[in-house]
């Protein structure tokens, strides 16, 4: 009898447990809640990535997606009159791969922001806004390593290197191509953030990265001793801003970050303030 109540008991837990959300998920409301009810809470979650977002030394978030998310909350409230509040709930802010599966497993008005590039692959599990900027891949390594200008001496200019990339990133695709293609001996270590990988290169000239043109940018105006290895460089990505594919405040997005808002003056204004001077002329250069 003792047994039976215990099992019982047992079994009473375990359906009340999977009555309710996963452990820590992330939920905010949707666009269908808020129409009835005229107000919202959005939820963002974010892995660090200079100059895109990152928490200031006053404990604000700064940079291009959250002013891009700012001007998109003003376009829902003029435009449905529906009051929006937002709740940050990073659980991982220096952990892009885990950053990807907090998203990924989120429901409803949850946003997810950093230097996330569009993907085929990824189209599957998350929706994207539209791109709001193209992305250039940049080989980086301490100063002390001899410039490569050429992607097919990589082997040679970078002998006894060893790369090192965060697992599931488009980056680690491009040193996985590099292995195939120029370098076959290359070693590849693995860390959770794109920060590490940059703090490992300044202080190991044995260690060179690949990563969003935006870590080079903040180096250089930190003046840290990082070079920039020209054949390296690859401008064939597009960041968007991530969601979960049950988030249905995705359409309203497509409609705000149109071609016309993505070329007006306060597009560029949100640009210029979060990268800086150094980052505008260098793509006014590729233009």
């Amino acid at each position: 009898m003792i047994r039976s109540t215990i099992k019982c008991s047992l079994f009473s837990i375990l359906c009340v447990l999977f009555s309710f959300p996963s452990f820590g998920q992330l939920t905010g409301d949707t666009y269908a809640q808020a129409k009835a009810k005229k107000t919202a809470n959005w939820v963002y979650t974010y892995a660090e990535a200079p100059g895109f977002v990152s928490k200031n030394s006053s404990g604000q978030m700064t940079g291009i997606c959250v002013d891009l998310m700012a001007k998109f909350k003003e376009y829902v409230e003029a435009k449905d009159g529906i009051k929006i509040s937002v709740t940050y709930k990073a659980k991982n802010p220096n952990d892009f791969t885990k950053f990807l599966e907090e998203v990924k497993n989120a429901k409803g008005g949850v946003f997810g922001l950093s230097n996330t590039t569009i993907t085929t692959a990824r189209k599957s599990s998350y929706n994207f806004s539209p791109p709001y900027i193209t992305n250039i891949g940049m080989i980086l390594s301490s100063n002390a390593v001899p410039t490569m200008t050429n992607m097919a001496d990589i082997a040679t200019k970078f002998k006894g290197m060893t790369a090192v990339t965060v697992k599931n990133s488009t980056n680690e695709k491009r040193i996985l191509d590099i292995k195939e293609s120029y370098f076959p001996d290359l070693k590849i270590d693995y860390v959770p953030s794109f920060a590490q990988a940059m703090n490992i290169i300044v202080k190991d000239p044995k260690k060179f990265t690949n990563v969003d043109f935006t870590y080079y940018f903040d180096a250089i105006q930190n003046r840290k001793p990082v070079k920039r290895h020209p054949g390296g460089d690859e401008q064939t990505e597009q960041f968007g801003i991530i969601m979960p594919l049950s988030n249905d405040w995705s359409p309203l997005l497509d409609s705000f970050m149109t071609d016309e808002f993505l070329q007006s003056v306060e597009y560029k204004k949100i640009i210029s303030s979060n990268l800086g001077q150094a980052a505008m002329k260098f793509f006014d250069t590729l233009k």
